[in-house]
């Protein structure tokens, strides 16, 4: 292995060894020392990552693929993890946590590099297991019931991806994204397991029923992993897929279209309801799994820049939400909000400012985001899809509405509590970066574009 090599997997490297690492800390070290561990880790691997921007793609065999992709999705999960991690809160039952969360990140990584189905499992199943731990981590009923629903559903998801790659094999002989090309029934068949496997690890509707309970029973920074670090993942390993194999059509693309429609539709519908905000975080993730879906099914030239667009504006609205959510309580309710702004008016600010952009207004990264995917639908003619993309969009600002203006109305008791210096630190880059996307989406632009052109 030559030095270019060693530099494209040290990302990789550095959080497997960083899991390890806190793993072997816990029984041994302070709570403070095992997060340190896993925070130097986590910030460590998206610092390789920088090191290299422009460097040319190094080849790493068939499992691994060193291109602009890739690197977008290591960092992306290596940052979000950390930023994760800053509010992962999981009681006095245990110090593995941390080294769980950078687990959950070295899964994601792996599937975001992911050029072969060994990796693309290895990736997924990584992802799973962690967060089956981290939802149970502290021992309520809910966690438990959240972890045991992900338990089973991520079985089943598994069961059908793993024989959807062998029915693909089967047809094709290959296990390479770039081998699968074909038009037999074995690969039809093969193609639609592996795309419900997927929709499961993507929270697509009717694939979506865990994610709910996930959001309102674990730990608020297990719930960011499982909205922002998995599912970026995925998206970049379907966007990999679009490109590298030549699965069949209309049915890839009409299977992720549909899958989109139906999730936006029900994500929107259900979260309508919802007093709790954590549940109505977690089936509005549902929706906004579904326009990233219509994104990429769309095939227009500039889907993946939309996509990783996208992912980078929804990260901070949807962490800054569950943070503050997480510092107001379990799973806080619209009364627990009325009046906020007079006794925590950072945390109600940061989370106004989080809904602002998770309902795609002016002024908030989000909008750009959802001006990028009704262009997408225009250029590509998908006048259906656009016209469940507005609805849903409506409706999203309803219950949207209910929850960002809520702070700012009313009255409440109750003295406000000191906040620790890493939840104040996170609450104030999430708002920054929320509007600095906003007012001056170039800089992510010329990331995502910048990013597409290094394959």
């Amino acid at each position: 292995m030559n030095a270019a090599q060693l530099a494209a997997l040290s990302p990789i490297a550095a959080l497997a060894c960083g899991a390890v690492l806190a793993m072997m800390l816990a029984p041994l070290a302070r709570a403070e020392i095992v997060r340190a561990a896993a925070a130097f880790s986590l910030a460590l691997a998206a610092m390789l990552v920088v090191l290299r921007a422009g460097v040319p793609p190094a080849s790493i065999g068939a499992l691994y693929v060193d291109d602009g992709p890739a690197r977008f999705g290591v960092a992306y999960a290596s940052l979000s993890a950390l930023a994760a991690l800053a509010f992962l809160r999981t009681g006095a039952v245990g110090k593995e946590a941390p080294s769980l969360l950078v687990l959950v990140a070295l899964g994601a990584a792996t599937l975001a590099a992911a050029g072969h189905a060994a990796t693309l499992f290895l990736g997924i199943e990584i992802i799973s297991l962690s967060l089956i731990a981290l939802f149970a981590f502290r021992l309520s009923r809910p966690g438990l019931e959240a972890s045991y629903k992900f338990l089973v559903m991520s079985g089943l998801a598994t069961a059908a991806l793993l024989l959807g790659v062998s029915l693909i094999f089967a047809e094709t002989g290959a296990l390479a994204f770039a081998g699968w090309r074909g038009h037999g029934a074995l690969f039809a068949l093969g193609t639609a397991l592996l795309l419900a496997g997927l929709a499961f690890k993507f929270s697509l509707a009717p694939f979506h029923m865990w994610t709910p309970d996930a959001f309102e029973g674990a730990p608020a920074g297990a719930a960011a992993l499982a909205g922002v670090v998995s599912k970026g993942a995925v998206a970049i390993a379907i966007l990999r897929l679009n490109g590298a194999a030549q699965l069949p059509e209309p049915l890839w693309s009409t299977g992720l279209a549909a899958l989109g429609a139906a999730s936006i539709l029900v994500g929107n519908l259900l979260a309508l309801r919802q007093p709790a905000l954590p549940r109505m975080l977690g089936y509005s993730t549902i929706a906004h799994s579904g326009y990233i879906a219509v994104l990429l099914a769309s095939g227009a030239p500039r889907a993946g820049e939309a996509v990783l667009f996208y992912l980078a504006i929804y990260a901070p609205a949807l962490i800054g939400a569950l943070c503050a959510s997480a510092l107001l309580g379990q799973a806080p309710t619209l009364p627990d909000l009325h009046g906020l702004v007079r006794r925590r008016p950072l945390e109600a600010a940061a989370l106004a400012l989080a809904l602002l952009s998770l309902a795609g207004l002016p002024a908030a990264g989000g909008f750009i985001a959802k001006l990028y995917l009704l262009r997408t639908l225009v250029e590509t003619s998908g006048w259906t899809l656009l016209g469940i993309v507005v609805a849903g969009s409506g409706l999203g600002f309803y219950y949207y509405a209910r929850f960002f203006t809520a702070p700012f109305i009313g009255s409440s008791s109750g003295e406000a509590e000191p906040l620790a210096l890493p939840d104040r630190a996170l609450l104030l880059l999430c708002a920054a970066l929320i509007v600095l996307f906003g007012v001056a989406p170039d800089i992510l632009i010329n990331i995502a574009t910048s990013a597409l052109s290094l394959r």
